[in-house]
């Protein structure tokens, strides 16, 4: 009886362990990333007293050695939404957590210097990172509803409001060339250095002082010819404050005693983004962020304004300018000795030496996502490449490394896309393409003044045709094979004209589609054209009106020779390429990017936030293991990248090599009777993968029946290059990796063969069929 019960317990756990597998697949096999890509992403900056840094990132705060830039210790939990707000000396630190639901913010006081939490409450209302310290006591002030409030951030007791009668909030900045509208908030504040009042500078015309006994507005500080204050500042010494008028590019310096205002100056070409005083009171350090950039020719932009200048407090005279390679200054902070600045750029944190007037220390290994930053997989999993306006970064896989770190020099650096071979990537410098070594990031071609402002640049299948879209909508074809060849397959004349946006060369580099959309009657018309490759040159095949997609689509050619098109848009279309038209085969619910697997059976998707692979004939979502959703996925589907949002904001790789090895291929039922599982219907030869390659390819093939294979290359002349005998094989599907035919590129003398277009033929029985593949060394 005891080992009946034991077989019936053992039965009923490897039934849940079944059950557990299909149902829930990423618990049951606990995936991991294989690697992770940059270190997590910097938010804000503080110094401490001993030498070391307090970074901000995602999940946590890190304690950074200023010397090294090693991160020696780490603390706190954050989630994605956490605000985080450092005291005057940054001693203290507060981690904030509104709540949407209960519209209340959790509130985390910690010990910066030994990183230790001292307390944790609970505030009825929004307190974000807009939170002040007050240097002499348990004082954090807070802005919600247009009020001021007060908290003892030791025990989180409410000390109420401020109550005067305030001058209205500007929803607009009104300037001599137009005017910027945005939200009606308090933008920045500080304590005197006694504790006794708090600087209020908003989207006022001026800026406020408030008595933190009496709670009471005791007057202001007039002087600022625009209508926003967007930042103000207090010097060491107390002695001075200084603000800023971040469109106008304007700083002022004010006299706190006397309350007058000593002087102001144009402090940017573009904007002003950050003020702040040295140690010692004596300087006052202003940081700048490009507006408006001029061109002319090929020479590079002019109008960079991503600088520190350096005021003397007293006169009021510039004496000095920090400036670096980088753009796009978000922050700057000052060390407590004066000897460093911290420059947060979108690309980089660079430590600044104020005596040698050098850089002391670059950090740069770390992901930006958002518009203007795009970020991909190559096509053979083993490269990363992220290019901002500003920059490119190179990770290597295998390594998890920052290989490459390249300036795109005063230029601009747009769409970019990888060549099927993985061994360049061509990105959009305005206003050439370049063609760039994806080990080196060296430039190899350049083709001249052909794509300015280029946003999206597609590599064609075999690697010979580039195709862009620029900023107006004009859509160009590169001939790799000949230079000189620039094809304007579309040119945006009017507004009214077609503007495309997505493109994509179909897998046989026998199509070229491009999606946007057209005005008709004050109406805007989603629209998809249609190319089709005559000889070497592109010919418009046809428009189809009332369709399109939102990026960039996938293509597949079946056995039959059809081309098949997978566009995603609010749902996934899949269309069939007719001669005039387009065929909706079907309809699938999820979102892009789109890739179709080798053989062009499955489609990889993304749903709800997770990786969705399709039997896209049936219409079949397949049970997988889970992976989150992927924004870049390797040509053989073998490896995918994600980023992740909730947690440290990197990019994850994966492995899915178990998708690939064990996806059914389900045969639709006929009448009553079901078809097994993965039984092959017809013989078939596949596409080979890669395709270009360099030097070794898969062939794929199905078998409806215990068979002779033979597989036969030749050049396109008809010379036979290798012929390679698989002998009997039973029935079933050779076409993944691991069971397709392996050619090494070499002939049947063991000779490497040259690069160019080949043909590959199968024999099965009476069965033959015959494929083009290329070589590109």
């Amino acid at each position: 009886m005891k080992i009946l019960t034991t077989l019936l317990k053992r039965n009923w756990q490897i039934c849940l362990m079944l059950i557990s597998i299909v149902c829930t697949p990423g618990i049951a096999f606990a995936i991991e990333p294989i690697a992770t890509i940059g270190q997590p992403r910097p938010k804000r900056h503080a110094f401490l007293n001993n030498g070391t840094i307090l970074r901000v990132v995602s999940s946590h705060i890190q304690v950074v050695d200023a010397n090294t830039g090693e991160v020696v210790d780490e603390f706190g939990n954050l989630t994605y939404d956490s605000d985080v707000v450092f005291s005057p000396n940054a001693a203290h630190l507060a981690i904030l957590n509104y709540s949407y639901k209960t519209r209340k913010t959790n509130v985390e006081i910690w010990d910066a210097n030994i990183q230790k939490k001292i307390s944790k409450w609970q505030a009825e209302s929004d307190i974000d990172r807009d939170a002040v310290f007050s240097p002499t006591a348990p004082l954090l002030v807070s802005y919600a509803d247009n009020e001021i409030h007060l908290w003892n951030w030791k025990t989180g007791e409410s000390l109420g409001k401020m109550i005067g009668e305030r001058r209205p909030l500007e929803f607009c900045y009104v300037r001599e060339n137009g005017r910027t509208c945005g939200g009606v908030s308090d933008r920045s504040s500080v304590f005197t250095l006694d504790g006794k009042y708090l600087i209020v500078a908003s989207r006022r015309p001026d800026i406020e002082l408030w008595n933190v006994e009496t709670q009471q507005l005791e007057g202001h500080l007039e002087g600022h010819t625009g209508n926003w204050v967007d930042g103000v500042a207090i010097s060491p010494d107390g002695k001075y404050i200084a603000s800023f008028d971040r469109i106008a590019g304007f700083v002022y310096v004010w006299h706190m005693k006397a309350q007058h205002l000593l002087w102001k100056a144009k402090s940017a070409i573009g904007s002003v983004t950050m003020v702040t005083f040295s140690p010692d009171s004596q300087r006052l350090y202003v940081a700048s962020r490009t507006g408006v950039r001029a061109k002319i020719g090929t020479n590079p932009w002019e109008g960079w304004d991503d600088r520190v200048r350096v005021w003397d407090v007293q006169s009021g005279q510039q004496v000095d300018m920090l400036e670096t390679e980088f753009r796009s200054l978000n922050e700057i902070v000052l060390s407590p000795d004066g000897n460093i600045v911290l420059m947060h750029f979108l690309d980089g944190v660079v430590l600044w030496d104020i005596e040698k007037h050098q850089e002391r220390n670059v950090w740069a290994d770390f992901v930006e996502h958002w518009f203007f930053v795009k970020t991909m997989l190559s096509p053979d999993g083993k490269t990363v490449v992220s290019a901002s306006p500003h920059f490119i970064k190179i990770w290597d896989v295998a390594s998890q490394q920052l290989q490459h770190l390249i300036s795109a020099e005063d230029y601009r650096f747009d769409g970019f896309a990888f060549s099927p071979d993985s061994k360049t990537f061509a990105i959009n410098k305005n206003p050439w393409i370049e063609l760039r070594n994806i080990r080196t990031g060296e430039v190899e071609t350049r083709f001249l003044e052909y794509a300015l402002d280029s946003e999206e640049v597609v590599f064609s299948p075999s690697g010979r045709w580039i195709g862009t879209v620029n900023y107006w909508g004009d859509i160009i074809i590169l001939d790799l094979e000949n230079p000189e060849k620039i094809q304007r397959v579309h040119r945006r004349i009017e507004n009214d004209s077609p503007y495309f946006q997505y493109i994509a060369f179909s897998d046989n580099d026998e199509y070229f589609v491009a999606s946007g959309r057209t005005s008709q009657n004050n109406n805007r018309i989603p629209l998809i054209r249609l190319w089709k490759r005559v000889g070497n040159t592109f010919v418009l095949e046809y428009i189809e009106f009332g369709q399109g997609f939102n990026s960039t689509p996938a293509f597949t050619t079946l056995g039959d020779g059809t081309t098949v098109l997978a566009a995603p848009g609010e749902e996934i279309q899949i269309w069939k390429l007719l001669p005039k038209k387009l065929e909706l085969l079907t309809t699938l619910n999820g979102d892009g990017p789109v890739q179709f697997s080798p053989d062009g059976r499955y489609l990889f998707a993304n749903q709800e936030e997770y990786l969705q692979i399709w039997d896209w004939k049936t219409n079949r979502p397949i049970r997988h293991s889970s992976y989150p959703s992927y924004d870049s996925l390797s040509q053989d589907g073998a490896v995918l990248m994600s980023y992740d949002y909730d947690s440290t904001e990197q990019y994850l790789i994966w492995d899915t090599k178990s998708l690939l090895s064990f996806l059914p291929y389900p045969v639709e039922p006929k009448g009553k009777q079901f078809v097994t599982l993965g039984q092959i219907k017809k013989n078939q030869l596949l596409q080979n993968f890669p395709n270009p390659f360099n030097p070794e390819t898969w062939i794929p093939f199905e078998l409806a029946d215990k068979s002779d294979v033979t597989i036969r290359i030749y050049t396109p002349t008809g010379q036979l290059v290798r012929s390679l005998s698989l002998g009997i094989m039973s029935a079933g599907d050779y076409s993944s990796q691991s069971q397709a035919i392996h050619w090494d590129g070499r002939n049947d003398k063991g000779e490497k063969v040259s690069s160019g277009v080949y043909l590959y033929t199968i024999d099965i029985g009476d069965f033959s069929a015959t494929r083009k593949m290329l070589i590109r060394k």
